[in-house]
């Protein structure tokens, strides 16, 4: 609470206006007048100093719980940076990872292509070659000639007659 605002709070009434009503309202002497302002006085300090006690308390309270809500948002802040940190470098380091998978996905890439055409010629050359060798095969074969009659060797031994 601020200063003003307790000086509000604790500015009381007149005891002197008080007193004096109350007295010319009760109808009594100027000695009954004098010992109600002094009641009144007494009472009105009490209250006063009842008042003060309390804004001092509420205000230490405040005060405290200010600290203790200090304390604690604090500790929050460093828990949150904490976290953040953490989080951060997780990140970074999954960044690092997907950058490197990228780089080998794309070299992968790049190989599989080139193995693609390497295939793609080596079909081609085995079918040439292929037709070559069965030219070739057929070619040897023109000249040779077809005798009949006379039984081939197995395994390169004549079978008697």
């Amino acid at each position: 609470m601020s200063s003003s605002a307790r000086k509000k709070a604790s500015a009381a009434p007149d005891p002197k206006t008080n007193s004096a009503s109350s007295a010319k309202a009760a109808g009594a002497g100027p000695l009954a007048a004098s010992a109600a302002r002094g009641d009144e006085t007494a009472i009105l300090q009490a209250i006063q100093s009842l008042r003060e006690d309390l804004l001092k308390k509420i205000d230490d309270n405040a005060e405290m719980q200010s600290k203790e809500l200090r304390r604690e948002i604090s500790q929050l802040k460093d828990e949150l940076r904490s976290a953040v940190d953490r989080v951060s470098s997780c990140t970074k380091s999954l960044e690092d990872r997907v950058e490197s998978l990228d780089t080998a996905a794309n070299d992968h890439s790049d190989l599989i292509t080139t193995l693609e055409r390497d295939v793609q010629q080596l079909k081609k050359d085995m079918k040439i070659f292929s037709d070559r060798s069965e030219d070739l095969e057929a070619r040897s074969r023109r000249c040779n000639l077809g005798i009949t009659g006379i039984q081939e060797k197995q395994g390169g031994r004549e079978e008697p007659n």
